[in-house]
């Protein structure tokens, strides 16, 4: 609700959705309505909505965790940047296997 309030109300063009879910079942559950909500966010208003979510569990080591959330966090505000002035670059890294928050993966073989 907060992210499409941002975009009707406030003329946003894009919004990154922050979150850090826990580790229990319960925790994944509301992670998941969540994410259905932001998904029909877009839809309603046709503006993208960056979810950057760290689930709790994705690191034993609390250092690592945060570390995580910080990249991801950064890499998906440089996506939002790019998706509104720079669209080519995003294109440019597609199938890259680049990934927000750990290492990447590497290209695709083709």
């Amino acid at each position: 609700m907060a992210a499409k309030k941002l975009i009707e109300e406030e003329g946003c063009r894009i919004v990154v959705a922050l979150g850090m879910p826990g580790k229990e079942p319960i925790d994944k559950q509301c992670a998941h309505e969540a994410s259905q909500g932001i998904m029909q966010a877009q839809l309603m208003t046709n503006t993208h909505i960056l979810e950057v979510f760290v689930h709790e569990d994705e690191a034993e080591d609390p250092a690592v965790l945060a570390s995580v959330f910080k990249n991801r966090s950064r890499d998906h505000a440089r996506n939002a940047w790019e998706l509104l002035y720079e669209p080519d670059a995003l294109v440019a890294r597609a199938g890259q296997g680049i990934r927000q928050g750990f290492g990447n993966a590497g290209p695709l073989s083709v």
